[in-house]
């Protein structure tokens, strides 16, 4: 699984032009991120994006809106954990939310989520060190609970295999679609590191 999580400020073209081509570009899911939209704001920009994601048959997720979600009739939702610990939102196929521990994936399981996004997977900070500890955490995550895992955090396509061989069930990527003018680039590359990883087994 591809996901990409959207941000406008980083966008390489105008945005609906970029979450175009995204749809084009047939990855499996757009989370709609863009956090800090007035609600009618938000509501008019998911409902273009539900339109270009409906033609391509691309998943969309909305963030933290789920009133619009219903509204528009999208079946996922992103929410945080904190905001998950209150209450689970009702009504959705799938309920998305952040880990970055183990401890934390078995309860954001317990409390209902469906997919959860491993965020830390390689330290930008760090180079000379990206995977010492990301990939070793989302090994251990993924033995923890029965729901899929994806990976986000530093990840671009020269690390796909390498973050598809933990088992993880795919990947989540901001930067690498938001500033290219050819996102179709990344999924291309993704689909071909799941095939090598299914050589591979």
């Amino acid at each position: 699984m591809i996901i990409a999580a959207t941000d406008r400020k980083a966008s390489m073209l105008p945005f609906e032009e970029q979450l175009a081509l995204l749809a084009e570009a047939r990855l499996d899911m757009i989370m709609l991120t863009e956090r800090d939209l007035l609600p009618e704001e938000y509501r008019a920009l998911a409902g273009f994006c539900k339109g270009e994601c409906d033609r391509n048959g691309v998943e969309l997720c909305l963030d933290k809106h789920p009133g619009i979600a219903r509204e528009l009739g999208i079946g996922a939702i992103y929410v945080s954990l904190p905001e998950l610990r209150e209450s689970r939102p009702e009504g959705f196929d799938r309920v998305l939310t952040t880990v970055r521990s183990d401890r934390e994936a078995v309860e954001a399981e317990r409390l209902g989520a469906t997919l959860l996004i491993f965020r830390d997977v390689f330290d930008l900070s760090c180079k000379s060190c990206r995977n010492a500890k990301g990939l070793s955490t989302l090994r251990f995550l993924l033995g923890a609970v029965d729901i899929p895992v994806v990976g986000a955090g530093g990840i671009l396509p020269d690390v796909f295999v390498e973050v598809l061989a933990s088992e993880t069930a795919g990947i989540c990527m901001r930067d690498g679609f938001m500033r290219t003018k050819d996102p179709g680039a990344a999924v291309r590359a993704y689909r071909e590191a799941e095939k090598l990883i299914e050589r591979m087994r």
